[in-house]
C-alpha cells in the first residue's frame, strides 16, 4: 500500500501531461484544418447569383472564368453553383450582407461597397466597367454624332438601374439621369421618355443581342465614350475571411505569372467587344468618380487598361 501511495502523485502527474499533449495535438489539426483552403472530403462551395432564367448567362462567364482561374491557382478543390433564384443587383447585394442564399459575388466597387463587404481589391475587366457606350434609339445617332463635351451631353437624359453606382457617378458629373427598375430600362429607351442607356463595353454588345427582337429600333451609339474609374470586384461577405483570402491569394498569383492577363486578353468575349467598340476612336468624354475609395485608387497602375486608371 504505501509503494502505491507514494505512485500516486507519479501517475497523476503522468496522466496531465497525457492530457496536455493530447489537447495540444487537437488544437494544432484544428488551426491547420481552418487554414487549409478545402479538404479532400469538404470541396469550397461558392454560391453565386443567378442574374438570367434565360438559359447561360453570358454577363457570368467571364467572371466565372476568372474565379476559376483564382482557385485552380491555389489548388482547392471546389464547386460553383449559381442561386436557385434570380437576383437582380441591389437583391444579391443584400442576401450576401445578411449571408443568406449566396456567398461571393462580382460587382462594380465603391467605398461604401468595401466597408460593408470584403473586396477583393483586382479590377476584373482591368476598367472596362468604367468605359461606357450609349444604347440609343436609332434614329438618334444624328443627335450624338453633334455630342463632343460633357455640357453636350448633360442637355439629354440617361437612364440607368436603380441601385447601381453608375447614377451616382453620373449625377456627381451634372448628367441628368432617371433610375428605373433593369426590366424598365429598355422600354422606356425605346418609348422616347429618355435619350439613352448607358452600360459598359464589357457587357453592351451581349445585352443588346438578347434584346435586339423585342426592341429592334435601338442600337449601339457610334461616335462616343463616357469614362470614368470604375471596375467590379470579387465580394464576400465580411466575416468570410477565408473565402476572401483563398480569391484573392489566386487572383495575386494569376496576375504574378500572367495567366490572368492572359485570360483577360484571349477571352473571346473580350477580343470581340474590343474589335466592336472601337474605343480608341471613340471621342472621350471623362468625368470624375466620386464614389472610388481611397484603396483603389491607389491600385498598381499596371492593373488597368493602358497602365492607368482613366
Amino acid at each position: 500500500m504505501r509503494e502505491t501511495s507514494r505512485l500516486a502523485p507519479v501517475l497523476r502527474a503522468v496522466g496531465m501531461i497525457c492530457i496536455v499533449f493530447l489537447a495540444a495535438l487537437f488544437t494544432t489539426g484544428r488551426a491547420q484544418a481552418v487554414d487549409a483552403p478545402a479538404s479532400a472530403e469538404a470541396p469550397l462551395v461558392i454560391v453565386y447569383p443567378r442574374y438570367s432564367d434565360d438559359g447561360e448567362d453570358t454577363r457570368s462567364l467571364y467572371p466565372l472564368g476568372l474565379l476559376r482561374l483564382a482557385l485552380d491557382k491555389m489548388g482547392v478543390r471546389y464547386e460553383l453553383h449559381a442561386s436557385e433564384r434570380v437576383m437582380g443587383h441591389s437583391r444579391a447585394i443584400a442576401a450576401l450582407r445578411a449571408g443568406a442564399e449566396i456567398n461571393l459575388i462580382w460587382t462594380g466597387t465603391t467605398a461604401e461597397m468595401e466597408r460593408e463587404l470584403n473586396p477583393i481589391r483586382m479590377p476584373l475587366t482591368r476598367g472596362l466597367l468604367g468605359h461606357r457606350l450609349f444604347i440609343i434609339r436609332k434614329a438618334d445617332q444624328d443627335r450624338f454624332s453633334a455630342v463632343h463635351t460633357l455640357e453636350d451631353l448633360r442637355r439629354l437624359t440617361a437612364v440607368q438601374g436603380m441601385g447601381w453606382p453608375d447614377v451616382d457617378i453620373m449625377r456627381a458629373a451634372g448628367l441628368p439621369v432617371e433610375a428605373l427598375r433593369y426590366d424598365l430600362l429598355y422600354s422606356v429607351l425605346q418609348h422616347g421618355r429618355v435619350d439613352y442607356l448607358p452600360r459598359s463595353a464589357f457587357e453592351i454588345y451581349g445585352e443588346l443581342a438578347s434584346r435586339q427582337a423585342a426592341f429592334p429600333d435601338l442600337a449601339v451609339e457610334k461616335s462616343l465614350v463616357l469614362v470614368y474609374p470604375f471596375d467590379m470586384y470579387f465580394f464576400t461577405r465580411k466575416e468570410d475571411t477565408a473565402l476572401a483570402r483563398i480569391v484573392e491569394r489566386g487572383l495575386a498569383r494569376a496576375y504574378q505569372d500572367g495567366s490572368f492577363l492572359n485570360y483577360f486578353n484571349n477571352a473571346p468575349f473580350i477580343r470581340q467587344l474590343m474589335a466592336n467598340a472601337d474605343l480608341d476612336g471613340r471621342r472621350r468624354i471623362v468625368i470624375p468618380n466620386p464614389l472610388q475609395s481611397p484603396e483603389t485608387a491607389a491600385l498598381p497602375s499596371n492593373y488597368w487598361l493602358g497602365g492607368q486608371p482613366p
